[in-house]
């Protein structure tokens, strides 16, 4: 082993239907420290924006709080959500909070009939309360409602051809005919955290990609599609303007979309979010190891996934690169080209007797993997 002291940076993001971020961390630290007894370790929970966008971020401020605010669930059934206060201007939401696909059972995922206006609630509180700032993470939705169930609560009007309030759902898009606007001037500005840089129509959109992925059938995803581009059509012939092409746009069912057209929200990547708040880039310099992870780790990842740009960030201050996850979908060419060529990659699959195990013992697996790449440190 040497007699250099290691110092450790560890950084995973969740995996998804086994482990936290945080429970992955705290995996990895025992990993670790069942090697080395004090070593060094400083731990992050990463946040692209999607579950656990809320307490990551809270966590990376001191003296920032959470709060719970009581709303709705994504299918109308009370329920009190959480949000954070970083400080006396800023508010944090996290659209999984409410809006979350987490928050429902598989029996009634059907993104059509569902409703983002449990996330419109709070952003109405927290605009009511003065603040200055508000940042959305939209990952993890639930819905496909374009955004629609956002602005509600904020004041937006969306008519049918009778002048009646639509169902305020992604089915309800297709009712669509006109769209009025509050007469107060926000004063917040809006910061949209999102986790992909999809836009809201076409193959890659919010309905044909990601609301199969939500309980929607082919059928489904297809009229979805349609409704959607009637809500850019009279979004375009009532505000005179429509984000469908911004990059995030598609987010979370079209909330990127809704919440940059009509609330003209920044958009940002969710790692960079994480990265400006935890001060990510002070800790990589500070350590020898970065130590990073996710349940599936592809291609898919080079789209602004937070260990991929973790990975990168740390390769350009010259770290030791450790990249843990369930399951690795990359080669060395696909490393390569994705500019991270000298990392290490550790995967749980080959350590567990099957996929289900993989899961159910996660933690076992994972921290058997940290132990492992320790062992190896000179």
């Amino acid at each position: 082993m040497g007699n250099k002291v290691h110092k450790f940076l560890v950084v995973p993001d969740k995996f998804r239907g086994s482990l936290s971020a945080g429970q992955a961390s705290h995996s990895i630290r025992m990993g670790i420290t069942a090697v080395i007894k004090d070593a060094p370790i400083t731990e992050f929970a990463m946040t692209d924006g999607g579950d656990g966008f809320v307490d990551t971020m809270a966590k990376t401020r001191p003296g920032a709080k959470v709060i719970r605010l009581k709303t709705i669930d994504p299918t109308g059934q009370t329920l009190t959500a959480k949000c954070a206060l970083l400080d006396d201007h800023t508010a944090i939401v996290g659209l999984s909070e409410a809006s979350g696909i987490n928050l429902i059972s598989e029996g009634e995922r059907n993104p059509s009939r569902l409703t983002n206006i449990g996330t419109g609630n709070i952003l109405a509180k927290l605009v009511e309360r003065g603040y200055k700032t508000i940042i959305v993470g939209v990952g993890g939705s639930a819905t496909n409602d374009g955004g629609i169930g956002l602005l509600i609560p904020l004041g937006f009007k969306f008519l049918d051809k009778n002048g009646k309030d639509i169902e305020p759902t992604g089915a309800g898009l297709k009712d669509l005919a006109k769209i009025e606007v509050p007469q107060t001037q926000f004063k917040t500005k809006f910061i949209v955290a999102t986790d992909v840089e999809n836009t809201l129509l076409g193959p890659g959109g919010a309905s044909l990609q990601f609301a199969p992925q939500k309980g929607a059938s082919q059928e489904e995803a297809q009229a979805l599609e349609q409704n959607m581009k009637n809500l850019v059509a009279v979004t375009e012939k009532c505000l005179g303007k429509s984000m469908h092409d911004s990059p995030g746009a598609g987010s979370a069912g079209g909330c990127g979309y809704a919440l940059m057209t009509f609330l003209n929200a920044e958009q940002i990547s969710g790692f960079k979010l994480f990265a400006k708040y935890s001060e990510i880039e002070k800790h990589i310099k500070a350590c020898d190891v970065v130590i990073t992870g996710e349940g599936k780790f592809d291609m898919t990842d080079r789209q602004g996934k937070g260990p991929y740009e973790l990975a990168k960030l740390a390769l350009k201050h010259k770290k030791k690169v450790w990249l843990f996850c369930g399951e690795n979908k990359v080669g060395d060419e696909d490393l390569k080209a994705m500019g991270l060529d000298g990392i290490k990659i550790g995967q749980i699959l080959p350590l567990a007797p099957n996929v289900v195990e993989a899961h159910n013992r996660a933690p076992k697996f994972l921290a058997a993997l940290a132990k492992d790449f320790v062992s190896t440190l000179k």
